[in-house]
This record gives structure tokens, C-alpha cells and sequence, in this order.
């Protein structure tokens, strides 16, 4: 199989597609022959990965919205079929960091929340419809090690990977008999702007992070994660469901 070509004639739907592990599936979706719909609540940023896409020869839309919202997400699905005529891969990646107050901000955690569990919950309600009608269609979730383990991540945070691992597991039950393929990735510490969130000096920031690594002792790239989603979309990954697959230089062991 040619894998520059393996997802030609197909339409994926990207989220938290204006950077790190969004922006980088998004180009990754392009190169190997889908087009994209590039969604993210910064205009600005989902735009320049469409250009990024377009100047590599590629073919993407920006959909700008915020998905913690129902009825804005129900849009950005919408615009998506309405644009490309349907969605075959959905990449529901949109997040945000979690409270690291102490005592945890209830404003900030409902916000966690929102964006990370319910936002995946909100995308999957017109995504699924969408793929039922089709007949087929694969979904893949962006939980983290934070969603299998309780050790990590601050505590909004790892609720909310909790539910989108839950969710997609039971979703691939439910669904699975029917032409849709649900499974999720667990990311451990990767190179992007939310890792700059929580810790901003970058020598301390690789010390702390590669002992989450401790096989490799490195933090991973975007291009990781990326690699994962596209082999969980792909025919190669025909019998793979309800997975929940942790990316994470070997913490989870």
C-alpha cells in the first residue's frame, strides 16, 4: 500500500487543527491524500495550517468555532459536510489544561471540562450521525496518560481524559457493529504550546517531563501522535476498536 495516497478521495475532520498535535495530524491527514477540515477556535491559526496545507498541494477548509458549545459544534460538523459532502475520519483533539489551583478553581474546571470531555461528546453526536448515514467512518479521541492513569495531570484535567476514554470505549461498542470505529490516544509529555502552559522554563520543563518518559528519557513530538491517529483511521487498522492507545515513551509502563 501506498501511503501517500492512502487516504485519497476521503474527507477528515481535524480539531485543534491551528497547532501542536492538531495542526501537525492536519498536515499529516493532507499529505497522505484527504481533505481536511481544519477546525479551532483561533481563526487566525486554523488558517495558516489551511495555507500550510494548500502550498504543499493539498486541499483544506478553516472552520472556526468552539466546540464546548452544542450548538457550535453541531455547526462546525455541519459546515464540514456541507463543504466537503461528507466526513470520513474525525479527530476530535480540541483541548485545553486543567486547574492547578489549589484549592482547584470550580470556574476554571467546568471550562476543562467543556472543552475537553464535552466538546468530543458535542462532535460525536453530528459526527456519528453523519458516518451511520454513510454506512462507515472511523473516530479517533485525543484522551492522554492523564485518561489511564490518576497520577498525572492536574484534576479537571484527568477527569475529563477519564470520560473521553470511557466515552469512545463505549461508543466503539455501541457503534462498532455498524460501520464506525471508535478508539482514542493517550499522549504522554509532547513538544507543544500546552506543555509551555504548564511549566515555561524550558531546561526545568525537559527535566521534569523526560522522567514521564522513562524509557526514553525525551518528550515526544506532535509528529508521534499524529502517526497514531492516521494508522487508527486507516484500513491498515480494520480490527482495531474501542482501543485506548498510550503514546507516552513508556510512563504507562
Amino acid at each position: 500500500m501506498d501511503l501517500n495516497t492512502e487516504f485519497s478521495g476521503r474527507v477528515a475532520f481535524v480539531s485543534g487543527a491551528g497547532s501542536g498535535i492538531g495542526r501537525a495530524t492536519a498536515l499529516m491527514f493532507a499529505v497522505r491524500g484527504a481533505t481536511v477540515a481544519c477546525v479551532d477556535i483561533a481563526g487566525d491559526a486554523c488558517a495558516e495550517t489551511v495555507d500550510m496545507i494548500e502550498q504543499a498541494g493539498g486541499e483544506a477548509s478553516a472552520i472556526v468555532a468552539d466546540l464546548s458549545k452544542p450548538d457550535t459544534a453541531e455547526k462546525a460538523v455541519v459546515q464540514a459536510l456541507s463543504t466537503h459532502g461528507r466526513i470520513d475520519h474525525a479527530f476530535n483533539n480540541a483541548g485545553i489544561t486543567g486547574s492547578h489551583e489549589d484549592p482547584f478553581d470550580l470556574e476554571r474546571v467546568e471550562k476543562t471540562i467543556a472543552v475537553d470531555l464535552m466538546g468530543v461528546i458535542y462532535c460525536m453526536k453530528h459526527q456519528v450521525a453523519a458516518m451511520l448515514e454513510q454506512g462507515r467512518g472511523t473516530i479517533v479521541n485525543t484522551a492522554s496518560i492523564a485518561g489511564i492513569s490518576g497520577s498525572v495531570g492536574a484534576l479537571d484535567y484527568t477527569a475529563a481524559k477519564h470520560g473521553v476514554v470511557g466515552f469512545s470505549g463505549a461508543a466503539a461498542r455501541k457503534y462498532g457493529g455498524r460501520g464506525i470505529r471508535v478508539n482514542s490516544v493517550c499522549p504522554g509529555v509532547i513538544r507543544t504550546g500546552m506543555t509551555g502552559e504548564v511549566e515555561d522554563d524550558a531546561r526545568q520543563l525537559k527535566e521534569i517531563f523526560s522522567r514521564l518518559s522513562p524509557i526514553t528519557g525525551e518528550l515526544g513530538d506532535a509528529e508521534d501522535i499524529a502517526e497514531a491517529v492516521l494508522f487508527l483511521s486507516s484500513d491498515r487498522a480494520k480490527f482495531i476498536q474501542g482501543v485506548a492507545l498510550p503514546i507516552d515513551g513508556g510512563f504507562s509502563i
